[in-house]
């Protein structure tokens, strides 16, 4: 099975705080706080501060870095490669997936599941669906689009903003369908074209969550990449008769 390009804009994003690893002479490695400045497609942009970089820290064309960005239970990494000899603001390729840096990060899954939200710092609501709400007009928003045991990424007609909260409440498709009422902080938001329309995309932390709820969450992730496996086996066996 063809694995799912990463999308780095999901965990990258101008203004956020990061730590970057550099490589020194000697085998040493030296972490310095920056932040980032751009996030393009296959690539991003870093400002060091650079008050306190040693002597002999790699940081020509070609040298490998990795960028640590969130924390408190939510941290991920990435290894890039420096695109240009280091200046006032690095510009560095991707060179390898995410990964979390939490022992309780959880599995992320594709999906679609309609969601009802009130983003309770900016004082809106929005639904998919009917109950009292304005009802988005675009086709199939708002929806989640991506859930975790740590958190959601969604599409919606409404605008939201990084560290604003909300308050979530969706469906879990189980057999027997379960209500799941979540708050969550978003963590970035973009606006993407899907289907030829414009819609915001966010991503969503937990910041409270019945235990209950979320392990619910994760066996439906489990389930449906089990299942997606098993199908994508079958089809591959029926290929080859």
């Amino acid at each position: 099975m063809e694995k799912e390009p990463c999308n780095y804009r999901d965990y990258f994003h101008p203004g956020q705080r990061a730590v970057v690893e550099v490589n020194v002479e000697g085998g040493k490695v030296f972490n310095d706080g920056a932040v980032v400045t751009a996030v393009e497609e296959g690539h991003i942009g870093l400002r060091l501060s650079w008050d306190k970089v040693p002597i002999g820290a790699q940081l020509h064309r070609e040298a490998p870095l990795v960028v640590r960005v969130g924390g408190m239970g939510y941290g991920y990494s990435c290894k890039v490669v420096l695109l240009d000899d280091a200046s006032e603001e690095l510009r560095a390729g991707f060179a390898g997936p995410v990964v979390p840096e939490d022992s309780r990060e959880f599995f992320r899954l594709g999906t679609e599941i309609p969601v009802v939200l009130f983003n309770v710092t900016a004082g809106t609501a929005e639904e998919n669906g009917f109950g009292g709400l304005r009802v988005a007009g675009k086709g199939g928003v708002p929806r989640i689009v991506n859930i975790s045991g740590g958190g959601l990424r969604t599409e919606t007609e409404m605008a939201m903003a990084m560290g604003d909260i909300v308050y979530a409440t969706f469906h879990l498709p189980l057999t027997e369908p379960k209500v799941v009422p979540v708050v969550a902080q978003v963590v970035h938001s973009e606006v993407v074209e899907r289907d030829d329309v414009s819609v915001v995309s966010s991503g969503l932390s937990f910041m409270h969550i019945n235990e209950r709820d979320r392990d619910a969450i994760v066996r439906y992730v489990c389930k449906e990449e089990i299942n997606r496996i098993r199908n994508c086996r079958k089809q591959m066996r029926d290929m080859a008769d």
